[in-house]
């Protein structure tokens, strides 16, 4: 009995053990587990790194717009009449010269199914064709007249009409009709428009930037940057058109411009450096190319871009074939590439004849970092633009047909896409800047050239050039100073900035972070002065204030020509005068 006693106890004991055992074990798997996974976590986190801002902005805007004359409103008056004169073959003018714009408009009201289908069958060649016939019988019916007027018989003044016609002052005789034409024109009601205010008394943003990065191997890695940028009560991610270069949603500007809430890609790239066992690197994608130097400054940010910011702030997808410690060790080359316009996808070039189908539109340049250290940085752009476009493929709501000037039905969603290779544009800019214990400074020269096709216009003009006009080569250039003074707290940085660009001042900034339009685009001066503050780690404050003068129109755009604010400019849509900007924001960067 005993000894059956110790055998159960044993057993129980063994029990015990072996269940303690198995307790023990199954602890230590599950820990083992928990280790697993952090290396795996860990392991993934390794190869893909994420950082990001958010950042919330309120903006107060205030501006003022110059007595002008509506280009819409005179296009409009110069189609319809053209519609008069083609069907009815006279001009609505009376024995004594007087401009009946009446009879125009009642002539459209009895025939508005015909006035109609003629406005939908007109084509930018079409209607110069027109105007030019209507100049001429315009020029006709002066001219008889005032031989008439003399005493010659009709007959004889027919005839001298024809004559002149033939001779070498008959062109600058046309001109002189089309001057009087066109103030006929521009006296009517609607044409003229008196200055005016605009004000947004508060407007919120909400921008927020995902940054990835990952390491492929011991030579490749990956960078991108995901992007939301919205204005508070609107994510419907169409503009209608104000005449601004930013007021287009297109490829170059999708994360730059309050747009909405959703998340695009930013920039996607990777860089290939010992490139085939070289010193040289190779970087291919969506490019760092907006954010550059020096305008990285007034956003209180490490240098965002490759090219200078003062010509290239613009999104775009291309290849760079890089160089470091070129010539000396403080220097890099870098050789780019891109794309702006693909003409064969998207835009229905295959629907197209021969004749009518375009050219990409593409940019070749250096940029070489010709000395930087942590004391000094001096950089150079340059850069070519072949078969510029008229615009880029976008998203738009148009409030006028440009070609008619009447108003649109309705807030229609249009797909812009480019009608016409215009000729190419050089740039190139040159960037100093010094930094000392409490000091930043820096100094820009731009300057631009234009290389127009022959004959190629469009109905927002040609390059630099108004519509019907010769284009011309044209250059401008632009000045941008900056001073940012570093307070003795470690934490508050003070600027100030002036830019000033000419009139035929072109760069390609569409996608700066600047809520009115960017400023170095300005065919006039810009004066910003900014405070920023870090509040706590990766918490940073912002007060800005921007003053904005213009003394041309037309700033950010290659089409048209530049019209002097001092007078009363006929303006395709309503421009600035002046405007400012006050803006506070807090960033939060993690």
């Amino acid at each position: 009995m005993k000894k059956m006693f110790v055998i159960v106890m044993a057993l129980v004991v063994l029990t015990a053990v072996v269940a303690q055992a198995g307790t023990d074990a199954e602890a230590k798997i599950k820990e083992l587990q928990k280790r697993i996974q952090k290396l795996e976590v860990k392991s993934a986190t390794d190869r893909v790194k994420f950082t990001g801002e958010y950042r919330f902005e309120a903006h107060n805007i205030s501006s003022t717009m110059p007595d002008h004359y509506d280009g819409m409103a005179l296009q409009n008056v110069m189609v319809n009449t053209m519609f008069y004169h083609q069907t009815t073959g006279s001009l609505p003018m009376n024995e004594m010269g007087e401009f009946l714009y009446g009879d125009v408009q009642n002539h459209i009201m009895n025939n508005a199914g015909n006035y109609m289908a003629w406005t939908q069958g007109l084509s930018y060649d079409g209607v110069g064709g027109m105007m030019g016939e209507m100049l001429f019988d315009m020029g006709q019916a002066g001219f008889i007249g005032q031989q008439m007027a003399g005493g010659m018989s009709y007959d004889d003044a027919l005839i001298a009409w024809n004559g002149f016609t033939q001779s070498p002052d008959f062109a600058a005789f046309l001109g002189t009709v089309q001057e009087g034409a066109m103030g006929m024109m521009m006296a009517q009601d609607g044409v003229y428009t008196e200055g005016y205010d605009w004000d947004n008394k508060v407007m919120y943003t909400s921008r927020l930037r995902l940054n990835m990065s990952a390491k492929v191997n011991d030579d490749v890695s990956f960078s991108g940057r995901l992007g939301m940028y919205k204005p508070w009560g609107d994510s419907s991610g169409i503009q209608i058109f104000n005449g601004q270069a930013n007021t287009m949603n297109i490829d170059g500007n999708t994360t730059s411009v309050p747009n909405s809430d959703i998340l695009r890609v930013d920039r996607a790239y990777f860089n290939w450096k010992n490139f085939l066992n070289t010193p040289a690197y190779l970087s291919i994608g969506r490019r760092p190319s907006a954010g550059g130097p020096p305008v990285h400054l007034r956003q209180d940010e490490m240098r965002a871009g490759t090219p200078l910011g003062t010509i290239i702030d613009f999104q775009f997808d291309g290849i760079t074939l890089g160089y470091n410690e070129f010539l000396w060790e403080e220097s890099t080359l870098r050789a780019c590439y891109g794309v702006g316009y693909e003409s064969g996808f998207g835009s229905g070039e295959q629907l197209k004849s021969a004749a009518d189908r375009m050219k990409d539109c593409s940019f070749f340049g250096f940029n070489w970092d010709l000395y930087s250290n942590e004391e000094s940085f001096v950089q150079a752009t340059v850069a070519r633009a072949f078969d510029v476009t008229d615009g880029f493929n976008g998203v738009v709501v148009m409030p006028n047909d440009p070609l008619s000037g009447n108003a649109m039905p309705g807030p229609m969603v249009i797909r812009y896409t480019p009608s016409a290779n215009l000729g190419d544009i050089d740039l190139a800019s040159l960037l100093v800047m010094r930094k000392t214990e409490n000091l930043d400074l820096f100094a820009s020269y731009s300057m631009m050239k234009s290389h127009p096709e022959d004959g190629v216009g469009t109905p927002f003009g040609g390059l630099f050039c108004n519509p019907y006009e010769v284009a011309e080569e044209q250059d401008g250039n632009m000045l941008y100073l900056g001073a940012r003074m570093h307070m003795p707290n470690g934490k508050t940085k003070v600027g100030i900035e002036y830019n000033k660009g000419s009139q035929y001042w072109f760069n390609f900034a569409s996608a700066a972070d600047d809520i009115i339009a960017p400023k170095t685009s300005t065919r006039g001066s810009v004066v910003e002065a900014y405070v920023t503050h870090r509040i706590g780690k990766g918490f940073i404050g912002k007060l800005d204030f921007m003053k904005y003068n213009y003394d041309y129109s037309g700033s950010g755009w290659h089409l048209g020509a530049p019209q002097d604010m001092d007078g009363t400019p006929i303006l395709g849509f309503p421009t600035y005068d002046e405007a400012t900007k006050l803006s506070v924001s807090l960033m939060a960067r993690f």
